[in-house]
């Protein structure tokens, strides 16, 4: 009689999982499936501690159940439904297998996933056209180069994580670094530029954040120290937005060959906060923008120059969900980063090779993205489920326990 242990069972539902997210473009409902029986399998193995795991990150479900609710005023309430459905499963399986897997384990199963995906999107001949600039981009297995981009710079992280997690062996570790150079290549060919110049800042930034962390100081100059970051990123983040508004940043983008108004993001953000004066409360429902028919997601696509019907957002996180979910759903977002932030400020155990060190790359890249992209909240994504498991990581300390499980075949 062959046993098969827990340890086994799970390995293999985290990498159907995994691998069902990241192949979702390619594949469709088949690589979904996949997704949808690996997580639950895992909250019937784990169906003890499911319900306390859904109470003690409340928070992390607010977006999902108010997307669902959002069916009862939106303009077509069956795909609105499904959607938030969608984005609620996602969420509640990243949170179960996040808090239930090992981190050692979910890290090298995750950098497999990652390395297959990264090496067919870095050999692969699929190129798309923007209808603005007339550049053709790499999109690999994605469906654009801001998907493609997002990934490799996950990629990126998992393979960091990997060389400097010393808990792991060296095969894997030297596996990870393989992984990091692949990743990079992949988002060079991407050219998106801000998601270069976004994922180089996270690496700087976390790795002076964790140097800084180390040094030994009176509670009150910290303190004190802290206002002062806090201060002086506001200040740069008020100079930039100066800085754009100026010709200078349009000289700039000339010099680099972009367009200055961030591939017609301007005009898009404009279309987006019109809405938000007409549905300012409650916003036109989740994800009952882009639909064709509509006069407003018509309007946008015909001046990207993308076919009407096509996958698209506002680009900016927060007119995203405030169009979507109006002013509820923009607060409960700023309450869900102010979460976030206060965890991680909490946490001293942050080092490159960790999971605290791992969560603290992916928010802050997914906040930087929040400016230029609109990552957070969209189902059946690997962004979305390992933005979750940051949120996990930061707020469990370890691993729920299952019921016994060994089975015989």
């Amino acid at each position: 009689m062959l046993k098969v242990s827990k340890q086994i069972v799970i390995s293999i539902l985290l990498f159907t999982s995994l691998m069902g997210l990241l192949f979702n473009a390619l594949f469709g409902a088949l690589a979904v499936l996949c997704f949808l029986i690996s997580g639950i399998l895992f909250c019937i193995l784990y169906e003890n501690k499911l319900l306390n795991l859904l109470f003690k990150n409340w928070l992390l479900l607010a977006i999902p159940l108010l997307a669902i609710l959002s069916s009862a005023w939106s303009d077509i309430p069956p795909l609105t439904l499904r959607g938030g459905i969608q984005l609620l499963l996602t969420t509640v399986f990243a949170m179960i297998i996040t808090a239930v897997v090992r981190f050692d384990l979910f890290i090298k199963t995750a950098g497999i996933c990652f390395f297959v995906t990264m090496f067919l999107c870095l050999v692969s001949d699929r190129y798309a056209l923007n209808g603005m600039t007339g550049e053709l981009s790499l999109i690999g297995i994605f469906e654009s180069k801001n998907f493609l981009s997002m990934n490799a710079a996950l990629s990126i992280f998992v393979g960091v994580v990997m060389y400097k997690n010393q808990s792991i062996s060296r095969k894997t570790r030297m596996f990870g670094s393989a992984l990091l150079i692949l990743s990079f290549l992949v988002l060079i060919k991407s050219k998106s530029l801000g998601s270069v110049v976004t994922t180089s800042l996270v690496l700087i930034v976390v790795f002076f954040y964790i140097y800084y962390q180390k040094i030994h100081m009176a509670k009150l100059v910290r303190s004190n120290l802290n206002w002062l970051i806090v201060l002086s990123f506001l200040a740069l983040v008020s100079g930039l937005i100066a800085i754009g508004n100026s010709t200078t940043f349009d000289n700039f983008m000339y010099e680099l060959d972009k367009d200055p108004t961030l591939t017609g993001r301007t005009f898009i953000w404009s279309r987006g906060l019109e809405s938000i004066s007409e549905n300012p409360i409650l916003g036109l429902g989740y994800q009952s923008v882009f639909y064709e028919g509509n006069p407003l997601a018509e309007e946008i696509w015909e001046y990207a120059h993308v076919p009407s019907g096509a996958g698209f957002h506002f680009h900016n996180m927060y007119i995203d969900i405030t169009v979507e979910m109006g002013l509820l759903g923009g607060f409960i977002f700023i309450m869900l980063l102010g979460k976030f932030i206060r965890l991680l400020a909490n946490n001293k155990k942050l080092e490159f090779g960790s999971k605290e060190g791992f969560a603290l790359m992916v928010f802050l890249y997914m906040f930087l993205q929040t400016f230029l992209e609109a990552g957070w909240f969209s189902q059946f994504t690997i962004s979305h489920f390992l933005t979750c498991s940051a949120w996990i990581y930061l707020n469990q300390t370890t691993e729920l326990k299952s019921i016994k499980l060994r089975w015989n075949v």
